[in-house]
């Protein structure tokens, strides 16, 4: 997780700064979400999804599966919202493949 903060934190320039896109920086699940998917890990999965795929991923060729939109402290606080939820499931195959693919 250090080594994604430390890359989110350092984006090339050429990504315009902002929070419009990614704000992750007072995130927490939406409960209704949570009792839909029943846990906290699927409803922070699906928002993940939402906000850095919603037009589904790139194909596995691409060195990323997504391109992102802007950077700064709203895309960074993913970092958090990783470390909050790998807390409740250590072993997510699911969070750890978020953390690959950021």
């Amino acid at each position: 997780l250090e080594r994604l903060e430390t890359a989110l934190s350092h984006l090339p320039d050429n990504i315009p700064l902002g929070n419009q896109r990614y704000n992750f920086e007072h995130f927490s699940p939406d409960p209704e979400k949570i009792e839909l998917y029943g846990t906290s890990e699927a409803a922070v999965n699906h928002e993940l999804e939402v906000t850095f795929a919603p037009k589904g991923r790139r194909g596995d060729s691409a060195p990323c599966p997504f391109e992102f939109e802007e950077r700064g402290p709203g895309l960074i606080a993913v970092v958090k919202v990783l470390r909050a939820t790998l807390h409740g499931y250590p072993t997510s195959a699911i969070l750890q493949k978020w953390i690959k693919d950021l």
